[in-house]
């Protein structure tokens, strides 16, 4: 998918988040929860050159790179598993914050993979331990991403 299509989706899930969950409280957190949604939702392509997150933080994506390719453990559950394990459990014991604090980015985190599990490329959802590749039949840039992406501008737009 493309970064714009990640962003959309992002936005999606998180409204779906906020429609069933409700809206964070206050103006810094509401600020935040988007911040971390956007964030979520652009994070795992820092393991591919091309990307948007990747030109703009070249370094970190440089480094990244050394470990990981392309959709291989950023794009694998267990990133999103260890911040959700690490939000819950280990930041609420030291710190005194909320472990809601964290939605924004998981929610993001995750319609990344959703979204590019429907790609033909399709994701390692288990990597570095198992290689089953689950995939779609969207290609990334195609007409129909494109479909879809106006989709979900639509559906944002009415509800």
């Amino acid at each position: 998918m493309l970064g714009t299509t990640h962003l959309l989706f992002a936005v999606l899930f998180g409204s779906i988040y906020i429609k069933y969950m409700g809206t964070p409280e206050g103006l810094f957190l509401q600020i935040f929860f988007a911040a971390t949604l956007i964030l979520g939702a652009m994070l795992p392509d820092l393991d591919s050159k091309h990307s948007t997150i990747s030109k703009q933080h070249p370094t970190a994506s440089k480094m990244v790179r050394i470990f990981s390719g392309h959709r291989g453990i950023m794009h694998s559950i267990f990133i999103p598993a260890a911040i959700f394990l690490i939000a819950t459990y280990v930041i609420p014991n030291l710190f005194d914050l909320p472990p809601e604090l964290f939605a924004g980015f998981l929610i993001g985190y995750i319609s990344h993979l959703a979204s590019d599990i429907i790609t033909i490329g399709g994701l390692e959802l288990f990597h570095p331990f198992s290689s089953y590749r689950i995939r779609g039949f969207i290609r990334t840039g195609g007409k129909l991403e494109m479909l879809i992406a106006s989709l979900i501008v639509v559906y944002l737009l009415i509800f």
